[in-house]
């Protein structure tokens, strides 16, 4: 009887033990890295060279609030061959963005596998076009390759499923570098 109550109590102690924190908690640290679908930033007409991909960073000042950083690039190309009057010249535009931001998140959900999120972005967009053609006619002598920065903002929302301790994985969606971003979340 004696065993029984003594391994009883361990058993019972061991699963109280062994109960996970939140995986959004006071003094926590998040790193996101990941590839988004779709982007504000392509136009419409042009086609995505390299996918959004991003690395965030975010550090939990209370039970549900977390700040951080965003670094983003995604690039595009526009594309058109001949104007009317000749389809053997191609002309071309390449844009690329690479964002860097602060970001800030209300968390939802309190729980030890899910955290559930929404948030917004401001930041820096810094932006480049360059213009390519084969056409010896054409004179770029005119043209002007811009190379532009401005404000940039997003709104988002999104969750994290904890399969470890320390490992996440992600899903966001909104007016980010991405409209839909998935990735891998390292917890430390």
């Amino acid at each position: 009887m004696i065993k029984r109550v003594l391994f009883l109590a361990a058993v019972t102690g061991m699963a109280a033990g062994s109960v996970n924190a939140q995986v959004f908690e006071q003094g926590a640290k998040f790193l996101h890295v990941g590839i988004g679908v779709g982007s504000p930033y392509i136009y419409s007409g042009s086609k995505m060279g390299v996918p959004p991909v991003h690395a965030s960073f975010e550090a939990a000042v209370s039970d549900k609030i977390g700040v951080g950083g965003l670094v983003g690039y995604t690039s595009a190309k526009w594309d058109q061959t001949g104007f009317g009057w000749s389809t053997k010249y191609n002309y071309s535009w390449n844009f690329t963005y690479l964002i860097v931001g602060a970001r800030g998140a209300y968390h939802f959900v309190e729980n030890d596998k899910w955290d559930a999120y929404a948030g917004l972005m401001l930041g820096y967009n810094v932006a480049s076009a360059k213009f390519k053609t084969n056409d010896p006619d054409y004179d770029q002598s005119f043209l002007v390759e811009p190379s532009v920065g401005g404000v940039a903002f997003g709104a988002y929302g999104g969750a994290r499923y904890a399969f470890s301790g320390s490992s996440a994985i992600f899903a966001e969606l909104g007016y980010n570098i991405g409209w839909i971003s998935v990735g891998y979340c390292a917890k430390f």
